[in-house]
C-alpha cells in the first residue's frame, strides 16, 4: 500500500474529525481570499484613478466625497447648484465678455451635469450630447468625452438625443430591468420617494433615442435627458427661484403675498422675465400652501416641495412653463440667467490647469468648489476601506491559525487510539522516518484541499459582494480573476497544517514497537 493509499484510509476511518479539521481550513481561507478579492476590487472600485475627465466643480456648500459620490457613483443627494452661467464660461471657446472669468485656457472640455428626479427609482441626470461625444447641432465631436480614461460611451442601438427636446438615451441596465428600448416613452418622478410616498410624477413626456452599450459603471442604471428639458417642469422652475431666494438670505414663505412683487423689485429681480407660473405659485406658497422649502443642503429638484394636495400628477395638471420654437426645441419661460445645475465636469487641458481651478475655487472664488474625483475616492479609500480591510486580514490569518492548531490536536488526540496500529507499521519494516512522513502527509493533504475548496468557496462569496455592489452602485467587481495573493494564502494554509501535523507526527515518531504491540 502505497503512501498516499494509507494516508486516505485513515482519514476515511476517523471521516468526522477528517471533515470537522478540513472545515476550519476552508472557512479560514475563505475568509482571507473573500477579504483580498473586495479589498483588491474595493481600491478599483472606489479608489480609482482612471477617471476620464479630472475637476468636478459642484456647489460650495457640499464635501469633495459627496460631490464624487454623487455625481460619479449616483449615490448620496447633491448639496446644492451652481450657476450655469458658470458651465457657460467654462465651455466657452474665445474672449468672454466683460465681467466673466476667462476659463479657456484651463478647460478644455465642460459637460454640464443636473440630477433630482427619477424614474422607477432609476436616477435621471440632465446633461448635454456632449456626454456622449456628440456638440449641440448632433455633429459628432473630434475629441467625445471619457467616463473612463480611452473609454467613451456607445451605443447599442438608437442615437443620441437632441438637447432641446424631450429626448432620452438609457443605459444598459435600465434597458434590460425596465425593459424600455427605442420609441419608449416615460414621466419623471418628483425626487426619490419612499415605499409609503406617493409618487408626484411631473407632465412632461420623454421619448427614449438611444440606448448605450453597458459601462460596467453606475452609468448603467441612469436615464440621461436633456438638461434643458428639466427645465420645462413647473416645480423645478418655482424651486429654484426659491433657492434664488434663500441664498439671498430670504424665506420665501414668510414674505407677505401682497409684498411679493415689492421683494422681487428690491432683491433685483425683473418682474419682467419672472414666470407668470413662479410668480403665482410664490404667492400661493406665501399664503402657506406649499410646505416649507428652506432646508439647506437640498438637492436641485429632489427637494423642491410639491403642493402636497397635488402628489400625483394627472396630464394636463401642471401649467406649461415652456414654449416649443418652429424646430420643436424647447424654450424654458425660466430666463436663462436663472438657470442652475447640480454639478458641471471638466477635463482640463494640463495638470497646471487643473491645478489653477482647485486653487480658483478654493482660494478666489466661492460661488462653487472643484475637486479632483480621483484625489478624493483615494484619500476615501485609505481611509475608511483600507484600514478596515487590514483589520479583517488580521482576523483571518488568526482563524487560519486557529485551524491549524484543530488540525494539530484532531490527528494528536487520533494518534493515542492508534499506538497499535503505528507498532504493526513498525514491526512490518517502516521506518520512523515513513511513519513521520505519514502524519505530516495527512495534515498537508487536509490543508489542500482545505485551501482549494476555500479558494472556490471565497471567490463564492465575492461573487455575493459583487452582485450586492452591482444594485447598490451599479458596478460590480472582478470577484473571478485569482491573484498571487491568494494563491500564496493558500500555499501558507498548506504550509500551516503540514507543520500542525509535524508534532503528533513527532509522537508517532517515539513510538516504541514493543510496548504498544504488547499492549495490543
Amino acid at each position: 500500500m502505497n503512501l498516499f493509499q494509507l494516508v486516505f484510509k485513515q482519514m476515511r476511518q476517523r471521516a468526522l474529525s477528517t471533515w470537522l479539521t478540513l472545515l476550519s481550513v476552508v472557512i479560514g481561507v475563505a475568509l482571507a481570499v473573500a477579504i483580498m478579492i473586495l479589498q483588491r476590487e474595493s481600491a478599483a472600485l472606489f479608489g480609482q484613478s482612471d477617471f476620464g475627465y479630472d475637476i468636478i466643480i459642484g456647489p460650495p456648500k457640499g464635501s469633495p466625497l459627496q460631490l464624487v459620490l454623487n455625481t460619479v457613483y449616483h449615490l448620496d443627494t447633491s448639496a446644492g447648484t451652481v450657476p450655469y452661467t458658470l458651465y457657460q464660461d467654462m465651455a466657452r471657446h474665445g474672449k468672454p465678455p466683460p465681467g466673466h472669468a476667462d476659463y479657456g485656457f484651463f478647460v478644455k472640455q465642460a459637460i454640464p451635469f443636473m440630477v433630482g428626479d427619477s424614474y422607477n427609482g432609476k436616477r435621471l441626470v440632465g446633461t448635454s450630447p456632449q456626454m456622449f461625444g456628440y456638440d449641440d447641432n448632433g455633429k459628432r465631436m473630434e475629441t467625445p468625452f471619457e467616463y473612463r480614461k480611452g473609454k467613451s460611451y456607445e451605443f447599442a442601438d438608437g442615437r443620441v438625443f437632441d438637447g432641446r427636446k424631450f429626448e432620452a438615451v438609457i443605459g444598459s441596465e435600465v434597458a434590460t430591468t425596465e425593459h424600455m428600448g427605442i420609441g419608449s416613452k416615460f414621466r419623471a418622478t418628483h425626487g426619490f420617494p419612499g415605499p409609503n410616498d406617493k409618487p408626484d410624477i411631473h407632465k412632461p413626456v420623454w421619448t427614449v433615442v438611444g440606448v448605450l452599450k453597458p459601462t460596467h459603471t453606475a452609468n448603467d442604471r441612469v436615464l440621461f435627458i436633456p438638461f434643458i428639458s428639466l427645465y420645462a417642469i413647473a416645480e423645478h422652475e418655482v424651486g429654484i427661484l426659491d433657492q434664488a431666494l434663500m441664498k439671498m438670505g430670504v424665506d420665501p414663505t414668510k414674505i407677505p403675498p401682497d409684498q411679493v412683487d415689492a421683494v422681487l423689485v428690491k432683491l433685483g429681480f425683473d418682474l419682467n422675465k419672472v414666470p407668470a407660473s413662479a410668480l403665482k405659485a410664490l404667492k400661493q406658497e406665501a399664503k402657506g400652501t406649499k410646505v416649507d422649502t428652506s432646508k439647506e443642503g437640498s438637492e436641485l429638484i429632489k427637494d423642491l416641495a410639491a403642493p402636497p394636495t397635488t402628489q400625483v400628477a394627472d396630464e394636463g395638471e401642471d401649467p406649461d412653463v415652456y414654449h416649443l420654437d418652429e424646430k420643436g426645441h424647447i424654450i424654458p419661460d425660466l430666463p436663462e440667467e436663472e438657470w442652475e445645475l447640480s454639478a458641471i465636469l471638466v477635463k482640463s487641458r494640463s495638470a497646471f490647469g487643473a491645478d489653477q481651478l482647485l486653487y480658483r475655487f478654493k482660494v478666489i472664488s466661492n460661488e462653487a468648489i472643484a475637486v479632483n474625483p480621483a484625489s478624493v475616492m483615494r484619500d476615501f479609500f485609505d481611509t475608511f476601506l483600507k484600514p478596515s480591510s487590514m483589520i479583517l486580514l488580521v482576523v483571518t490569518f488568526l482563524v487560519t491559525i486557529v485551524a491549524g492548531i484543530s488540525i494539530l490536536v484532531s490527528i494528536y488526540n487520533s494518534i493515542s487510539a492508534r499506538m497499535r496500529e503505528i507498532a504493526i507499521l513498525r514491526a512490518l519494516g517502516a521506518t520512523r522516518a515513513r511513519v513521520l512522513t505519514i502524519f505530516c502527509t495527512e495534515a498537508a493533504m487536509i490543508g489542500l484541499f482545505g485551501a482549494i475548496l476555500g479558494l472556490v468557496v471565497g471567490h463564492g462569496i465575492a461573487a455575493v459582494g459583487s452582485v450586492y455592489f452591482n444594485r447598490t452602485i451599479g458596478q460590480s467587481i472582478a470577484w473571478y480573476t485569482i491573484s498571487g495573493e491568494e494563491l500564496l494564502a493558500a500555499v501558507g494554509a498548506v504550509a500551516i497544517a503540514a507543520l500542525a501535523g509535524l508534532v503528533p507526527a513527532m509522537k508517532a515518531y517515539r513510538t516504541p514497537v514493543a510496548v504498544n504491540l504488547v499492549s495490543g
